[in-house]
């Protein structure tokens, strides 16, 4: 950082010797310093591709291109080795880099912030940030299917009542159980693909939000950077921080509203009262009072964290709301709500994938809770097989429950054969739709990692 006359550090947008009051800065630099900690790779990976972009239209010499990349380079390994840290000082990582490369090259590190503001610096970041943990949730999400479609082939003729208003109301089986999951994660991973498109558009050049007086080549950042496109208008990259990443906050609660009613069920059906699920002691904590407890509490946490994933977007939609169109200060508060966010769905997949490998359905619990009352629809339909219409079966069923016949629970979930029903689950085609999805995305990974690659080095 540069100093004033009394030696005293001078932050970057400072133009006086007023010294910002010390309550002042304490507020409104708040822990966002911490939050940029995560945030270290992608902003190097902008400066790199700024600096080509600079050399290619005479700002920057192609020698001080490459004292920059190579300081930025080397910046990037000593954050790779944890000899990299923000303080509270530097307020963020953009301030951070500059300044080292201040120290170290002079004047060639005070040219790197010609043309760019902190506004669309850190908006290239997360974004950057945002495309790699999107790719990161939908390889973790496309694992987590596979082990579901796994966990209903292996359990498909075990049967297991299905539920209505919390009361036992179908024949259903552990297989069309999980294969509901199974279907419901591909829609959501096919869904991160539009989330991943919206998010492939490169703000950087944007300034603060109005462009710049120099003719720079926005559509080559863009290449260096591997995005897909250019967000043209300046004013709407502006606009648009906090809105994209709602977006992908959507999705990532779309996810976490998916394994929280699985790991409601999952706590429900584990209780000694259903009993449907035995639990491996290896997933399991205990109590410090009661000796006789097996708790799943990952599950519960599962259930409970989903709250807060609807409290990050609910706050995120907030932060955006009521704003002129530019810039604000209120948008710092985003970074940390995408980067929990993030966080928080990759734990839930990993929890799920871990749960799943250690269940075990308990086959007599399952068939024995199916009382003769949950195949009364069939018994009706079986009436509207022999030509009885629906509704003179369904009065008939109805008012004969206690007269219902046996039925055998496992013949019973194997005779449905149309697509869906217990015996013909079709977990092959949610494989198929997974598969491609999945093999597009790994698609995306590699030209991500290559662009990673040309920007940071091997």
């Amino acid at each position: 950082m540069e100093k004033n006359k009394n030696g005293r550090k001078m932050k970057l947008w400072q133009k006086s010797e007023n010294q910002l009051l010390k309550e002042i800065e304490r507020f409104t630099v708040g822990d966002d310093y911490l939050t940029d900690a995560k945030i270290v790779k992608q902003d190097i990976m902008g400066s790199i591709a700024h600096s080509r972009m600079l050399a290619e239209i005479g700002i920057l010499t192609l020698e001080e291109q490459k004292i920059l990349e190579k300081g930025l380079r080397k910046i990037y390994k000593d954050y790779q080795s944890q000899n990299f840290s923000i303080s509270y000082e530097d307020e963020d990582v953009h301030t951070k880099v500059e300044k080292i490369l201040t120290q170290e090259y002079g004047d060639v590190g005070k040219k790197l912030h010609t043309a760019r503001s902190r506004n669309d610096q850190v908006l290239t970041d997360l974004r950057l940030f945002s495309k790699e943990k999107i790719l990161e949730t939908a390889f973790e999400l496309a694992d987590t299917i596979q082990h579901l479609i796994d966990f209903a082939e292996r359990y498909k003729k075990i049967p297991m009542s299905g539920y209505t208003h919390m009361q036992r109301a179908m024949p259903s089986s552990v297989g069309q159980w999980a294969a509901a999951f199974s279907e419901e994660l591909t829609d959501l991973l096919i869904f991160g693909e539009s989330i991943y498109r919206l998010n492939d558009a490169c703000p950087l050049g944007s300034g603060a939000g109005f462009g710049v007086s120099l003719e720079i080549n926005r559509e080559m950042t863009a290449r260096e950077l591997g995005f897909e496109r250019v967000q043209i208008s300046p004013i709407y990259c502006q606009n648009s921080r906090g809105k994209i990443e709602a977006q992908i906050l959507s999705w990532l609660t779309g996810i976490g509203l998916a394994v929280n009613k699985m790991a409601t069920d999952l706590v429900l059906f584990s209780t000694a009262e259903f009993a449907y699920f035995k639990l491996s002691d290896t997933i399991t904590t205990g109590s410090s009072i009661m000796p006789q407890k097996k708790n799943l509490d990952v599950m519960e946490l599962v259930r409970g964290k989903t709250s807060l994933l609807i409290g990050n977007e609910t706050a995120m939609k907030s932060l955006v709301t009521n704003l002129i169109s530019g810039y604000h200060r209120d948008l710092q508060d985003t970074k940390k709500l995408v980067i929990n966010s993030f966080d928080t769905v990759l734990d839930f997949l990993a929890m799920i994938r871990i749960t799943v490998k250690n269940i075990e359905p308990i086959e007599k619990n399952l068939v024995s809770a199916m009382d003769k009352t949950v195949f009364a629809t069939d018994i009706a339909y079986d009436k509207v097989k022999e030509g009885v219409p629906f509704r003179e079966a369904y009065q008939y069923v109805g008012t004969h429950l206690d007269e219902l016949p046996e039925t055998d629970p496992i013949k019973n979930i194997e005779g449905k054969k149309h697509l869906g029903a217990t015996g013909n689950l079709g977990l092959e085609l949610i494989q198929k739709r997974m598969n491609e999805k999945k093999n597009q995305f790994q698609e995306l990974i590699t030209q991500y990692q290559t662009v990673q690659k040309n920007l940071l080095g091997g």
